[in-house]
């Protein structure tokens, strides 16, 4: 059953959209904890720290529990830790956000496409 991201109400097959909040629904409910043993996998690598908030906002906006990680050594300026790796760090999500991750993300980049 579809559901809101903000209230979190659930709504019947047919709906696309909250009526109280106005938000987009999402096909089904996010837990609201994510498990310390969450099953954590990159949904996209980030050539800069400011790119990686701008997705990490994308997707906490949808209810997505998201971690950045960078790839640069602290303190060391800019010295990356895997010298095999070129992005500046990776955003990843809980394995069973992982799919509406990768369409959110999908979703964002084809509205920057449009404009």
């Amino acid at each position: 059953m579809p559901f809101c991201p903000q209230c979190k109400t659930e709504f019947e097959q047919d709906f696309t959209e909250c009526n109280a909040c106005e938000e987009e629904l999402l096909p089904s409910l996010i837990p609201a904890q994510v498990p310390g043993d969450a099953d954590w996998h990159v949904v996209e690598s980030v050539p800069n720290e400011v790119a990686g908030y701008i997705l990490m906002n994308v997707l906490e906006d949808e209810g997505i529990h998201v971690y950045l990680r960078s790839n640069e050594i602290p303190a060391y300026g800019g010295i990356k830790g895997n010298p095999g790796k070129s992005e500046w760090g990776d955003i990843l999500v809980p394995k069973y956000s992982l799919q509406i991750a990768r369409e959110t993300i999908k979703s964002y980049f084809d509205s920057l496409k449009e404009e």
